[in-house]
C-alpha cells in the first residue's frame, strides 16, 4: 500500500505541473489567434486521466509487485550485472514496445478500444494528451511490456521510473503552439510536428508516426509522413466519432460497440480485424 501510494503522490504531483502548462498553452492559444481549451471537454480529460493513472498504479504497484516478488523469492529470475548504459538500452527498447503496440491498436479492433478515446477528440492541445482510458492497463501490451523485464531480475520501480519518462516526453508533443523544430531533432525524435499528423483522420494521415519517444521507428519501418505531406489535419476519427464528455461513456462506448458487431455480425474476427472492418456477408 506504501508503494501505492507513493507511485500515486509521483502522479498526481507531475499533474499539478501538467496544469499549469495547460493554463500556459490556453493563453498562447489565444494569443495566436486560436481557438483555446474547451473547458468542458478538458475537464472530462482530466477525469478519464486520473481513472487512467489510477489503475496503471493498482496494476504496477500490485499485479507487477506481486509478481516481482514472487519471482526473486523463488529465484526464478535471470541475474546480470547492471550498468548505466543497461537502462538507456531499457529506454530504446520500451519505446520501440511502445511503437509496436501502438501500430497494433490502430490495426487491431481489441486494440482500439482501449486507445479510440485518446484519438476521439476534434482539438488537439496538452490536454488531449490526459485523454486515456481507464483499460489501458489492462490490455495485453501492458503484460508484454511488463512482465519479461520482472524475469529479467529488473527493478519495477526502476522500469516504471522510465516508461513515466515516456510518457512525460509524449505529453509535449500534444500542441499546435509548436512549429517545426530544427532538422536534426525533427529526423530522430518524435516532435508536436510529427504527431499532429498521427492524430489526423484525413486520408494521408490515417495509420502513421506511430512512434512515442523516437521517430526513427516510423521512418525505418515506413509509417512515416512528414506534415508537409499531410494536407490540412483534421482531428478525431472518421468512424463512430465520440459527441460527449461523459467519461463513462468515452471509455466505454468503443468496447460496446464492438460486443455489439460480434453479436449482430456473429463474427468473432470483429476481436483482431482492423476498426472498420467488417463481414462481407452476416453469418
Amino acid at each position: 500500500m506504501e508503494d501505492l501510494m507513493h507511485a500515486l503522490l509521483i502522479i498526481f504531483s507531475f499533474g499539478a505541473i501538467f496544469l499549469i502548462i495547460m493554463t500556459i498553452e490556453h493563453k498562447v492559444l489565444i494569443k495566436q489567434g486560436q481557438a483555446g481549451y474547451d473547458l468542458p471537454e478538458t475537464a472530462a480529460n482530466i477525469a478519464s486521466s486520473v481513472l487512467y493513472k489510477v489503475m496503471d498504479g493498482v496494476y504496477i504497484v500490485l499485479f507487477l509487485g506481486t509478481l516481482a516478488h514472487y519471482v526473486h523469492s523463488h529465484g526464478l529470475q535471470i541475474e546480470f550485472e547492471f550498468h548505466w548504459y543497461t537502462y538507456v538500452l531499457i529506454f530504446l527498447v520500451q519505446d520501440f514496445l511502445f511503437y509496436i503496440w501502438h501500430f497494433l491498436a490502430h490495426k487491431i479492433r481489441l486494440a482500439w478500444v482501449p486507445h479510440k478515446i485518446h484519438h476521439s477528440s476534434n482539438h488537439f492541445n496538452f490536454g488531449v494528451a490526459l485523454r486515456q482510458s481507464a483499460f489501458a492497463p489492462l490490455s495485453i501490451f501492458s503484460i508484454v511490456i511488463w512482465v519479461p523485464w520482472v524475469f529479467l531480475g529488473f527493478d519495477i520501480k526502476v522500469l516504471a521510473a522510465l516508461y513515466e519518462f515516456n510518457l512525460f516526453y509524449q505529453f509535449f508533443i500534444h500542441t499546435k503552439t509548436i512549429g517545426q523544430l530544427p532538422r536534426p531533432i525533427e529526423f530522430i525524435m518524435n516532435t508536436p510536428s510529427h504527431h499532429r499528423v498521427h492524430h489526423g483522420c484525413a486520408p494521408a494521415q490515417i495509420d502513421c508516426n506511430f512512434a512515442g519517444v523516437f521517430i526513427i521507428w516510423d521512418r525505418i519501418f515506413g509509417t512515416f509522413v512528414a506534415e508537409r505531406d499531410a494536407g490540412t489535419i483534421v482531428y478525431g476519427v472518421k468512424s463512430r466519432p465520440v459527441h460527449t464528455n461523459n467519461v463513462w461513456v468515452m471509455v466505454t462506448e468503443e468496447l460496446f460497440d464492438l460486443v455489439k458487431c460480434v453479436w449482430v455480425n456473429k463474427d468473432v474476427r470483429h476481436l483482431w480485424k482492423s476498426p472498420d472492418w467488417q463481414p462481407t456477408e452476416r453469418r
